[in-house]
């Protein structure tokens, strides 16, 4: 991520099967999960389909 903005920590409730499974692709992928999960939500946003 390149511009640095302050963030907040959280945590959520999720599967854990599909927890270990978005880990290995961001493991694979190079990415920090935070990057890769913040990403999923503003295409979400974008899209419109927070509506």
């Amino acid at each position: 991520m390149d511009e640095k903005i302050r963030r907040k920590t959280t945590s959520i409730k999720i599967e854990p099967l599909l927890w270990k499974r978005v880990r290995k692709k961001c493991i694979d992928d190079e990415i920090d999960i935070s990057d890769y999960l913040e990403n999923l939500i503003k295409k979400d946003m974008i899209n419109g389909k927070n509506s």
